[in-house]
């Protein structure tokens, strides 16, 4: 180790900033920052073509519909809210259940849907391992459970998954503030490793930071989603990192699309306007932070196309057909493409509904 790292590592054990690493500031490889901007100008093309299901079952009638939400003071509301019109078209009987950030409650709402007779049941990013005891419940009556909003499951108690492109979404965000800042960023990850899908988006940003030079991870914040969603736990993490990392931060990574709308405030707070925020989903606070140059990338996630796909997915287990990739897309925004007053993914012009309705035999 060069006595020049020897030094910034002793600084920062002075310091206090833990496992921070204070790498020698470098040049970024003129390929990787050429590479980054490629990348950015591919993924900011918004969907244009049906990656979905060609063919479909018949619709099975009457069916009674659990939705389980991670927590609807979240994003899930989204997917769950979607899900549950998707079922209202095809003449179901949907339920929306608010799973409050909190596994025992999935788990008890998966029972209750079982025993009140529900034919199936999607859980809107509920991590399978966090809820083997619902899933082993519904399995033993032989009531489906779809696994939508979350990594792709090979738990053979789920019948299918409906995943985000949490990789890709990852990469688009790290290789956007590469592009951005010309190699020289100073980053702060904020993590819900409980969430897999989640994990795996910033576990992306992380490893494709490390390819640039001139970038710098400063930390990656774990936090739970009910400190994620905590207004005043927010305002104390960020006037943290701001006070052990000062001007070196210029970009924060949010975990998804509710935390974008408590840093802003907590860094105006702070005077860091200068910070650049980027994150995930397209909710309609971010597009309108967006709008206003207070967030300025968004890896944006067709929450409501997913929760359609999970009801074309559960109809495929009515019909005990084997589940079909949904191929969710996800693409990339900046205030040169927020527009409108809805979600993100209202700008795309793409009629995945037509595609569904089209795919089940209905019109409307």
């Amino acid at each position: 180790m060069s006595m020049k790292l020897l030094a910034a590592t002793a600084m920062s054990m002075v310091l206090g900033v833990g496992a921070v690493s204070f790498a020698i500031a470098a040049e970024t490889d003129p390929a990787v920052l050429a590479d980054a901007k490629a990348h950015v100008e591919k993924v900011s093309a918004m969907p244009s073509v049906w990656p979905g299901p060609k063919t479909s079952p018949a619709i099975a009638q009457g069916k009674k519909v659990t939705i389980i939400s991670c927590a609807q003071a979240s994003n899930c509301s989204v997917d769950a809210q979607s899900a549950y019109d998707a079922a209202l078209e095809l003449g179901w009987t949907p339920t929306i259940v608010d799973g409050k950030g909190d596994p025992s409650i999935y788990n008890a709402a998966m029972r209750s849907a079982v025993n009140g007779k529900a034919d199936g049941i999607i859980n809107i990013s509920l991590p399978t391992a966090l809820v083997q005891d619902g899933l082993r419940y519904a399995a033993q009556h032989k009531v489906p459970v779809i696994n939508a909003a979350d990594i792709i499951s090979q738990d053979p108690l789920v019948f299918g998954s409906v995943e985000h492109q949490w990789t890709d979404q990852g990469v688009m965000l790290a290789k956007w503030i590469i592009a951005d800042s010309d190699g020289k960023a100073g980053v702060v990850i904020l993590r819900d490793d409980e969430f897999p899908g989640v994990k795996e988006r910033q576990d992306n940003v992380s490893k494709v930071l490390a390819t640039c030079a001139g970038c710098k991870v400063l930390d990656e914040v774990g936090l739970t989603i009910q400190q994620a969603t905590n207004p005043s736990t927010m305002q104390q993490q960020v006037q943290s990192l701001l006070a052990r990392f000062g001007k070196d931060v210029t970009y924060i990574v949010a975990p998804f699309g509710t935390v974008d709308g408590l840093v802003v405030p907590a860094l105006r707070a702070g005077g860091r306007t200068d910070v650049k925020i980027v994150g995930y989903d397209g909710n309609k606070q971010q597009m309108q932070l967006c709008q206003q140059d207070k967030v300025q990338a968004i890896a944006v996630t067709m929450l409501a196309w997913t929760g359609w796909g999970a009801i074309d997915q559960l109809n495929r287990a009515f019909a005990g057909e084997k589940a079909a990739p949904q191929a969710v897309p996800a693409f990339l925004m900046t205030k040169a493409t927020c527009t409108g007053n809805a979600m993100a993914e209202d700008v795309s012009t793409f009629d995945y509904k037509a595609e569904y309705r089209k795919l089940w035999g209905i019109s409307k």
